[in-house]
Order: structure tokens, then sequence, then C-alpha cells
């Protein structure tokens, strides 16, 4: 039997083997064989409710906006330019006078300076992956373009929709020493010739040469009460040998091309070369900028195809679908922004391919410690097969863990979930439907008296009592049940309430300085949070403990979420009855004060010391990104 926090050992036992046995089917016959499918790098599903940015196509057009901002200093002397959101919840269906949740959240619009990139022939993904259904397609390697030409089509439509405001001044610029022609390197390298194909006007060889080079030959900016930002997507190239061939030739217009213009050229240039996959996934490797925080990254080397080359593929390729792709992408643009713009939501997100609903917090290892044992098993010299096990595990995520494989954020990521530290955005889940938290499914009715602690902590946190404005940052529900007469009033006013209780996404408001909003609603895709374990067409083996070098008993996770969700419920104090579970090693809140805790410090007890310093700096990002 368990004890007042630990789970029994056949219950840990059952989850284990439940764990190992979905896990371990992700893998194919060989560690290494694993494939992409073609619904992994389909970026366009990610994006189902997501607004578009800056409220785009919710103002008619010519009407000037002000948007509520909010400059935040750095202690790099770059600071950064924030607006500010609400997302509303629905709390009840039924007659209930209960009402909606209101939840601040603030999107990154400007950056003090641009990340850098670099070639490297040691980058993720040099050796481009197979990916199923899409034979025939990408081959070569031409992220390091695609990624610099995304980075210029996202800025240039945030300088487009920027220019709306009446507090901004937004510009597009070329910068003459970059545009005229590189400079020779002073060690006299040769440059790599990026062929961008035939019949290429003047206009879009200078594009292509302004974005390749190594120089910031292209600006986006806006001004803003006296403070010059950057756009979030602003990349340059850094000690990268890249020139455009053909060479370009004198033009009339040398003025920077709009987003619609600069994505035709992709166009041209991605069915040149029948890039498909390679084009979504650089444009997803983009998303991820402002998460960088300016941090410099690497990219393969461009690994072009001859013109013999592309002849011999000419016959085996359908150029329609690449067209719609980019079709699909322009319309979709502003939605990306929008959660590019959140990267404290694009971590959470991959760290939702981990989630189950219905796993309790004490049972956290005996579910994770099996993942992390299959994913040991692949080969790390194929960083593409951590994206594909991945993928399996959620498709529609495939296509983000591509592309934070590609700018090497995916290690980052799953360092922090190995140790526990998960994040959490209820935004980000909504928009793209993917549950992260217990919090979002529903409550059920109550008959007797005591209602189950999951329940527990959805009423605290939709009614707002004390102590619980702010969600848990720990996703994982606790296990056991409370007493009703030792529940808040709050909770047993609303536990045998005849209205159904829940937390569902109802709209986004981008507010205004002159305290007026944009409500965006969603229409068009009414989809709710679907609150159901991630599964895919793998069918489920039976896998062995000893298969895999791992401690799969340890308990430290389980440790570590079952302290974080029970400080957060019991923020205010244990009921009598508790003193088992408030004296246990796993939780050990004698000794602490009285006072009411804030929900981001309360992540971590004094006993986790080997990752203190670690999550001390993760509940810090908690804190700025909430």
């Amino acid at each position: 039997m368990g004890d007042a926090a630990r789970p029994s050992d056949a219950a840990y036992q059952r989850v284990l083997q439940e764990s190992l046995n979905i896990w371990s089917s992700y893998l194919g016959p060989e560690s290494d064989d694993l494939t992409i499918s073609r619904q992994a790098v389909d970026l366009q599903l990610l994006v189902s409710q997501t607004p578009p940015f800056l409220a785009d196509g919710l103002v008619p057009r010519g009407e000037t906006i002000s948007f509520a901002c909010e400059e935040k200093s750095a202690a790099t002397g770059n600071g950064s330019l924030l607006v500010n959101c609400h997302s509303i919840w629905r709390t009840t269906k039924g007659f209930c006078d209960l009402p909606p949740t209101v939840l601040p959240k603030q999107l990154v619009l400007g950056v003090g300076s641009r990340s850098r990139l670099r070639l490297s022939e040691n980058a993720p993904l040099a050796e481009w992956p197979d990916i199923k259904g899409l034979e025939g397609l990408d081959d070569g390697n031409y992220l390091a373009v695609l990624y610099l030409a995304w980075a210029y089509i996202l800025s240039a439509r945030w300088v487009e929709l920027l220019s709306r405001s009446t507090d901004h001044e937004s510009q597009m610029n070329y910068h003459s020493t970059g545009v005229s022609g590189a400079a020779p390197r002073p060690d006299g390298r040769p440059a790599i010739q990026i062929n961008i194909g035939e019949d290429v006007s003047a206009e879009e060889a200078l594009w292509w040469r302004a974005i390749l080079t190594s120089d910031d030959c292209w600006s986006a900016t806006t001004k803003y009460n006296g403070q010059v930002y950057l756009s979030p997507w602003s990349v340059s190239a850094e000690d990268v040998d890249l020139a455009v061939s053909p060479t370009p030739l004198a033009v009339g217009d040398d003025s920077p091309p709009s987003s619609i213009i600069a994505l035709r050229y992709l166009t041209r240039f991605c069915e040149h070369f029948r890039l498909y996959a390679q084009c979504s996934v650089a444009l997803a490797g983009v998303l991820f900028v402002p998460f960088l925080r300016g941090k410099a990254i690497s990219l393969p080397f461009p690994r072009q195809l001859s013109g013999e080359e592309l002849t011999a593929r000419f016959c085996r390729v359908s150029l329609p679908a690449i067209v719609d792709l980019l079709e699909t992408h322009k319309t979709l643009l502003p939605k990306y922004m929008t959660l590019s713009s959140n990267p404290w939501g694009l971590r959470s997100l991959l760290c939702s391919t981990f989630f189950n609903p219905d796993i309790e917090c004490n049972l956290v290892s005996a579910w994770l410690n099996p993942a992390f044992a299959v994913l040991d098993s692949i080969s790390s010299t194929n960083p593409a097969s951590i994206a594909a096990l991945l993928s399996k595990r959620h498709p529609q995520l495939g296509i983000l863990w591509l592309g934070a494989v590609c700018l090497n954020v995916a290690k980052a990521v799953l360092r922090d979930v190995r140790a526990g530290m998960v994040a959490l955005d209820l935004p980000a889940s909504a928009w793209t439907g993917i549950p992260q938290t217990f919090l979002t499914s529903p409550t059920r009715h109550i008959d007797g008296d005591s209602i189950p602690r999951d329940d527990e902590c959805r009423l605290l946190f939709t009614t707002a009592t004390e102590g619980h404005d702010r969600p848990p940052i720990w996703p994982w529900k606790p296990f056991g049940a409370t007493r009703l007469c030792d529940t808040e009033l709050a909770v047993r006013e609303h536990a045998q309430c005849a209205a159904t209780h829940c937390l569902e996404y109802q709209s986004w408001k981008w507010l205004l300085s002159n305290n007026g909003e944009i409500q965006d609603l969603g229409i068009g895709d009414e989809r709710q949070i679907n609150d159901k374990t991630a599964s895919s067409t793998t069918r489920e083996g039976f896998a062995r403990p000893w298969d895999f070098d791992y401690d799969l008993l340890s308990q430290s996770l389980s440790e570590v979420a079952t302290r974080g969700i029970f400080q957060w419920l019991r923020s205010t104090g244990y009921p009598q009855n508790e003193r088992s579970l408030y004296q246990h090693s796993w939780i050990d809140m004698e000794g602490t004060d009285e006072e009411e805790p804030d929900d981001v410090d309360s992540g971590l007890g004094k006993d986790w010391n080997p990752q203190e310093k670690k999550v001390e700096n993760w509940l810090d990002d908690v804190d700025g990104c909430s």
C-alpha cells in the first residue's frame, strides 16, 4: 500500500507498464528507423482558434488603432515592447451566476536586438529526413535560405499591421551598404553562391541579396514613446558567406518589398527547387525567434541541387501542392505571428506532448520515466529521430518539434520536462485545442459529502477564491478527495450547483490605450480543448522494463508534481484531518510561515536541492511570461 502521498506499488507498476507500452510503440523495428509523416509537417493544423496578430481583419481597412503597450527593461540593456491582452473563459454551463474568468496576457510586440544566424556542418537537420508521402520533394538542404526569407516576411507583415497604430512609427528599410554588394571577406574565403533560379527580376534578386548577406542590410522597426524597437523576427546572418546567383542588376525601385511580394519571391524559389516540408519547417523555426531572446542559432550549410538533378526530379513532382501550401501560409501568417509572439505558449505546446489528463500527480514518475527511457534509446546523432518519435505521440505538434530541433531548442525543453519543469499556457492550449492541464476538464456533479481534489482545484480557480486567482503552474491533477465541510465557502456553494462548471475558451481581447478593446471570438472553428490523451496510428505493444537502461523506479518527478500542486491547492492552509499529508516528506509544510505564497514562488520545496538553481530560473520565466 501507499502512504498519504505515495501511490501503492501496484498502482505505480500498472501505470509504468502502460506508459512503457505506449512510448515504446512509437519506435520502429530499429531504434533509428523512425519516419516522419506528412501530417507532422502541417503547420496550419496548429492555429485553429489562434487570433490574428494585432486584430488583423477585425478592424475596417484604413481605421487607426492605439494598442495598450508596455515597455519592459532588461538587464542587458535591450528592452522589449509588449502588447496587453485578455483571454476570456466561460466558467459555467447552465443556471449559475458565476462570471467568466478573465486572464491577462502580454505578447511580444518589439525587441531591442536581432538574432544571429550562423552556418555549421554539425547543425541539426544537416541531413534532411525523409517525409512519408512527400517523396520527390525537398532534396538538398535550403533551411538557412528559407529561414532568412521567412524572418523578413514576418517582419514586413509586422510593419504593415503595426502601421495602423497611432502611437507607433513603423517602417521597413534597406541599408545601402549591404544591398549594394557584400564586401570581400578578410580571409578571402569564396562565398556560397545561392542559385535563385532563372528569369528573376532585378528587384527580386536584390531582395535575396539583402536577406542573405552578412551585413544588417534590412530592418523592420517601430518607434514607440521615443524608443526604437525591432520586429520580434529580426534575424541576420553572421559570418555567413552567401551570395546570390545571378548577380542583381541595377534597379529603378530599391525599396524593400511588401510581405505579399516577398512571399511571391519565396514561392517561386520553392517551386524551382521543389521545396515543401523544408519551407514549413523553416517557418516553424522562425516562430521560435522570440523564444530565443536574441541568442545566435546554427543552421546547416545549404546543399543545392545541380541543374541536372533538378531536371531529373521534375517529372516526379506535382508543383501545385507547393503553391497551395504557400497560399495557405499567406492566409494564416497573422495567426502564426500571434502564436510566435507568445514564447511561453510555444514552450508549453512542446511540453504538452508529455501531458496525460488521466495521470495524478503522485504517478507522474510512472508516466514520464518510460517516456525518457524510450527517448534515450534513440541515437543522439540523429536529432530528426527525436522529432519523429514525438510527432507519433502527437502528430499535430510534429512541425513544432521539427522547428525546435532545427533551432536546437528541443534539447533545453526536454531537459526541463525530464526535471519536472513543464510549461503551462492556457491561451496557447485553447488556440490549438491541445490539452495542457487538468483544469480544462469539466467538473463532475457532487452527490456525497466530499469532492475530488481536482474538482476542488477547478472551482477554487474559476471562483477566484483568495490565493487561487492565478492558475497553478503544475498540470497534473491532485489525487484523493476533500470533505466538503473542509473546503472554501465558494467551493461548497458551486460543488452542488445545478450547473456544470468548466473552463472553456470564449474569446480574446486586444486592449487599446483608450481603455477600449477589440474582441476576437475565434469564429470559424468552434472546437474546444480536446480533453483526451494524444494518440497515433501506432499499435500499442508490450515492453519490458529491463529493455531500457533507465531508473524507472525513481519517484522524484512525482514528488515535485505533488508538492507543487498541493502548495497551490492548500496555499491558505490544510484541514486538520490532512495532517498526514502536509507532514509527508514530499510536501513537508512544517516550518514555513503562514503567509499566503504567490503561486509562482510556491513551485518547488527546499528538499529538491540538486535542481534548485534551475528551478529558480525556470520560475522566473513563468513569472515573466504568464
